[in-house]
């Protein structure tokens, strides 16, 4: 059966990376979507624990022009049963723009399912599910919604902070770094705790979203006989979160209480500059500083702590605003530099390893 993902900008590579992990499955990568084949059973997993995408979609096909759209050959007893549906269409342009796009694509699903002589109605406030029309610049991709809803916004992001990001994003820094299971990973100004809890999700093959979720795949036939199985759990994890900040500890504490990864996480108040008395010296294989403008001034500290934690050929991970102007510290060489653009919001991510 195929599938594909929907990702915000620059995900590509990680969810590519993600399927194969998670389902050794192959995947191809277009503009912010991933196309695969799975099985009913791989998808759900897919949905429930991977972390780089913001939508799963079974597919009914992708179109350069939608004027060729064509649902006919689309076996629907397979996805209704006296249900409702609601077409939405992203990344395009113009209410009207969409609307009319909604509309065209409607009328052909119906004409299809006519054709079937099955049942389908149109429900705008609580549809069954979502038939996403996804515009990525070059072609539509067209498909059912697995979850109904996005995917990377994560229920355990109840306490929040103004510089926090939403779980994906979290998912992307923690993989920078080069970190997986059995390294030691460091997260300084840990904040509300997303990216060491995205870190321990992924190290730990915890769910990232609750099998008690109403998703909507539920409610579609090809799924009735389909359970999610979690996957085998990973107990070998070391993943420190620090921060100077009392308010913060405790909502990167709550937060990972609720993501169901609170033991996996070593999560402390410390003051940067006591760092090596807290750590063990070359503890750390990688080590992760979101700078925010206030703490621009602790660059220094932050070299000296990580040239005393940080293992030979480690990897150092800055992420700061876009013009913040640094020099990378004689004990290391840069790697990378990329910027991520997400929300208004631009993120420099600057990769270095220890010499």
């Amino acid at each position: 059966m195929k599938f594909f993902t929907i990702l915000n900008p620059g995900m590509e590579e990680l969810c590519k990376q993600e399927i194969k992990e998670v389902i050794a499955a192959s995947g191809k990568i277009c503009p912010q979507i991933v196309e695969f084949d799975a099985s009913a059973e791989q998808a759900l997993t897919l949905l429930y624990h991977g972390q780089s995408m913001r939508r799963i979609a079974v597919s009914l096909g992708k179109y350069k022009n939608l004027d060729e759209a064509d649902f006919n050959s689309v076996e629907w007893e397979n996805f209704i049963a006296d249900t409702s549906f609601k077409v939405e269409v992203e990344n395009v342009k113009g209410i009207e723009n969409r609307l009319a796009i909604a509309k065209k694509v409607a009328g052909k699903v119906f004409a299809a399912v006519e054709k079937q002589k099955l049942s389908l109605s149109i429900e705008l406030k609580k549809p069954d599910f979502l038939l996403i029309v996804y515009f990525n610049g070059e072609e539509y991709f067209i498909g059912l919604d697995l979850a109904g809803e996005e995917l990377h916004s994560r229920a355990y992001r109840v306490f929040t902070h103004s510089a926090s990001c939403k779980g994906d994003l979290g998912y992307y820094f923690s993989r920078k770094t080069g970190y997986k299971p059995g390294n030691n990973l460091l997260v300084g100004f840990a904040k509300d705790g997303v990216i060491a809890i995205e870190a321990a999700l992924y190290a730990s093959r915890m769910p990232v979203h609750s099998a008690r979720n109403k998703f909507s795949y539920q409610k579609l036939p090809l799924f009735n006989p389909v359970k999610y199985k979690p996957l085998t759990l990973d107990a070998s994890i070391s993943i420190a979160a620090l921060d100077d900040s009392s308010q913060n500890i405790t909502a990167a504490r709550k937060n990972a209480q609720i993501a169901g990864v609170r033991k996996q996480l070593n999560i402390q108040k410390t003051v940067l500059d006591e760092l090596s008395g807290a750590f063990h010296e070359h503890e750390f294989d990688q080590v992760l500083f979101q700078v925010t403008t206030k703490d621009e001034d602790k660059l220094n500290e932050i070299y000296h702590q990580v040239k005393y934690l940080l293992k030979p050929k480690g990897a150092l991970l800055l992420i700061s605003r876009e013009s913040w102007e640094i020099s990378v510290p004689s004990f290391c060489k840069l790697v990378s530099e990329e910027v991520l653009e997400r929300g208004g919001n631009s993120y420099k991510l600057r990769l270095m390893q220890r010499k």
